[in-house]
């Protein structure tokens, strides 16, 4: 039996306490530690009069807390050759951590004080807000990331928690206080459910105390998301960022698409594998880079979180080339509604995809990914063994109908951000 197989044998979970759950691999030829946990807490959860506040939030757990500052911290770490990093996501605020089991007493004393007890000083919270804004500055300044913010406005309905860019704006993050952090981190960081996952040398008892005693009883998730969000049929619409210093200009095609635990998932996960995946960059880097010349890359990719999702094709290409490139990725799509894929395609993207799952696990920071999104996701230890059974029975025709379902023209927004403004059709 392969390894994805045999995670529901490998791999122990545990109702820690109410709203918090372990996901625990023990790996006992391996001397290391990787731990993988979230917190319900992410951009999707701040107030909507707040934009940036769990980016910030997430930013300031490394900073220092009340027993620990910053510098202390990062000595602590460096010592013993561990990494610990926190990161503000659509739906949750996460961690990852990776040690010689050695230390982990140490690694997880750091992350429940980072956690239970942040300091949230005041010149720490300037220091943090000025860098956000330092990054906000930039992301406006990159055509990919510009392209992919003012996407987000046309996939998602005006109230969706995932139409606005987690970083908020220069304006918003100048009004953010220290008492929004410490709002934020008392009502949603210490209430909200948590996923834990624990791969490689550990011991049982030891991690499950200080889930335990570090979160307690939390609120408990909703549960599986409506998916009706998947019926949402955004309109098509074209629009222009101009960017007169950039070099560069990308072209950026999206629409809505679905959650993860969505049926479509699976089927949409590989129409886009061969869309923009396989070889290098799919079918539409083979004919719009590769082919024909046009871009300096050309992809696509899926992003399936919670509450719902997208899909986007992207190519960066000289500004000369905008028109042509774009009709050619806009041919891509329509023969991908128009003709099923090959048998060989589908096969490929079976199994890139299975192929990929089975690399993620072959490390102990791969195996708590792993674990932990399977947790996150509600898909079950036995989510590889029940996705073969899927992918058994999707056939090319399947992927035709999601194309035509999700890649219908009149659902396809185009964003060009670049130096040369354009004439768009309406």
């Amino acid at each position: 039996m392969t390894l994805d197989l045999d995670l529901p044998r490998l791999i122990e979970e545990i109702q820690v306490a109410k709203g918090v759950r372990c996901l625990l691999y023990k790996a006992d030829d391996n001397p290391t530690l990787a731990i993988f946990g979230s917190i319900r807490a992410g951009t999707a959860f701040e107030p909507k009069e707040k934009p940036g506040l769990a980016e910030l939030t997430g930013r300031l757990l490394l900073r220092g807390t009340n027993k620990l500052s910053a510098a202390e911290i990062a000595d602590d770490l460096e010592s013993v050759g561990a990494a610990l990093a926190f990161r503000n996501n659509q739906d949750t605020i996460s961690f990852q951590a990776r040690t010689i089991s050695t230390w982990t007493e140490r690694i997880l004393g750091i992350i429940s004080d980072c956690l239970t007890s942040p300091a949230i000083r005041l010149g720490d919270v300037e220091k943090e807000k000025e860098e956000l804004i330092t990054d906000i500055r930039l992301r406006d300044d990159d055509t990919t990331r510009r392209g992919i913010k003012e996407l987000q406005k046309h996939v998602y309905p005006p109230e969706h928690p995932y139409r606005h860019d987690k970083l908020g704006t220069t304006e918003t993050a100048k009004r953010l206080e220290r008492n929004d952090v410490k709002a934020f981190v008392e009502d949603k960081l210490s209430r909200a459910s948590v996923v834990l996952a624990f791969a490689g040398m550990f011991e049982k008892v030891r991690v499950v105390k200080w889930a335990e005693k570090t979160f307690g009883d939390r609120d408990e998730p909703n549960g599986r998301v409506d998916t009706k969000e998947a019926n949402y049929h955004p309109k098509s619409e074209n629009r222009e960022i101009v960017m007169p210093h950039k070099m560069q200009s990308d072209i950026l095609i999206g629409t809505a698409a679905v959650p993860r635990m969505h049926p479509d998932f699976e089927k949409l996960n590989l129409m886009n594998a061969i869309l923009g995946e396989l070889g290098f960059m799919g079918r539409l880097g083979a004919r719009v880079r590769d082919r024909e010349g046009l871009a300096y890359s050309a992809t696509s990719f899926l992003n399936a979180a919670s509450m719902g999702g997208s899909w986007t094709a992207l190519a960066g290409v000289n500004p000369k080339n905008v028109e042509k490139a774009s009709e050619l990725m806009e041919e891509e799509l329509k023969k991908m509604r128009e003709q099923p894929v090959s048998l060989e395609e589908l096969a490929s993207a079976k199994q890139n995809q299975t192929g990929s799952a089975l690399m993620e696990l072959e490390s102990t920071e791969g195996m708590a990914r792993t674990a932990h999104s399977l947790a996150h996701f509600g898909l079950g230890l036995d989510y590889f063994s029940q996705r073969r059974q899927t992918y058994s029975k999707i056939e090319a025709l399947d992927l035709q109908e999601v194309a035509q379902k999700y890649l219908d023209p009149t659902r396809l927004s185009k964003i060009v951000v670049g130096p040369k403004l354009k004439a768009t059709s309406k």
